[in-house]
């Protein structure tokens, strides 16, 4: 039996061969784009320890860029939320979404930015105009009903009532956001360090899952992502506990208010038992995958291959 290679990004040749032949396959018309009109949410941000893992944000940041650009090929609508930073994902997936635009197609969309009140009154008219230049739709959620009196300028979340104006309103726009994704990829994220209830893509990895919409957890990265994909094997990840949580004093204080006010609460042995129940079984029976081939999801470090199995999975689920 022949000795398999290796090339440099530790694939197999073989391996790498076979993936490069399903990811290169051209699709010359919308007929054979199997995700056209399809819309995938996309749920990442920075992750604590990346580093750890060896990995950079600009190892993560290649591997959004690599999912951004095979969806878009494959016709579909990309979704997301916040991070309106210079350096941020918005403006990465707005210059991509450029790049990729359809020519034949000029008032169509490839990529539509979720923005929470009050984030979005700290967007200018010029970059609003940017975003659509780039065939971007940039969708402003309007405020909840906690918000009054609306205010007509932004500010921060530096008091109990603006934080839990904030997290009340990230939790409505994720909550859209979420109604219309037809299937979701999560990567990373902050356990720590938010301005919701509680971390971003934890809060939107529940919304898909509770929705059984087809989901594909990217562990390499670790972060929250990492975390919620040990509780699916049945584990007690640290960073969904309360005590893990509450290392954060000012998040401490904030959570006691609301729930002293009687505003919400946020109940960790609960998220945790919920995605445990739910299990790697019933993420199987929705993505297209199998248990086997969600585990090489959670553990590949190789971008290929992550890459690979999510188009295997999305194709399963769509291609008629």
């Amino acid at each position: 039996m022949s000795k398999k290679t290796t090339n440099i990004s530790g694939v197999s040749d073989s391996i790498s061969e076979h993936i490069k032949h399903d990811l290169e396959t051209p699709s010359r018309t919308d007929e054979s784009k199997f995700l056209t009109n399809r819309k995938i949410g996309v749920s990442i941000s920075e992750s604590e320890d990346i580093e750890l893992l060896g990995f950079s944000e600009v190892h993560q940041q290649d591997a959004m860029i690599e999912f951004a650009r095979y969806l878009l090929v494959q016709g579909a609508t990309l979704v997301y939320g916040g991070d309106l930073r210079k350096d941020g994902y918005t403006l990465l997936f707005s210059e991509l979404s450029f790049q990729y635009r359809d020519r034949s197609q000029h008032r169509k969309n490839h990529f539509i930015n979720y923005s929470s009140y009050p984030i979005y009154l700290n967007i200018s008219k010029t970059q609003e105009l940017e975003f659509k230049k780039n065939r971007v739709e940039f969708k402003k959620i309007a405020p909840p009903k906690i918000a009054k009196p609306i205010s007509s300028t932004w500010f921060p979340p530096d008091s109990i009532q603006n934080k839990l104006i904030w997290s009340a309103s990230l939790e409505k726009m994720r909550a859209e956001m979420n109604e219309v994704s037809d299937a979701r990829i999560f990567m990373g994220g902050r356990s720590q360090g938010y301005s919701g209830v509680m971390p971003g893509v934890l809060e939107e990895a529940l919304m898909s899952l509770n929705s059984n919409k087809p989901t594909y957890l990217i562990g390499a990265f670790g972060g929250i992502t990492g975390a919620i994909i040990k509780a699916l094997e049945g584990e007690n990840p640290q960073e969904i506990t309360e005590v893990f949580q509450f290392n954060d004093s000012n998040y401490k204080k904030f959570i006691s208010e609301i729930r002293k006010n009687g505003n919400g609460d946020v109940d960790y042995a609960i998220i945790t038992k919920t995605i445990q129940e739910y299990g790697l079984s019933k993420l199987s029976k929705y993505n297209g995958l199998t248990k086997e081939e969600n585990q090489i999801l959670f553990t590949t470090p190789h971008i290929p291959v992550m890459l690979h199995y999510v188009l295997k999975g999305l194709s399963k689920i769509f291609k008629k």
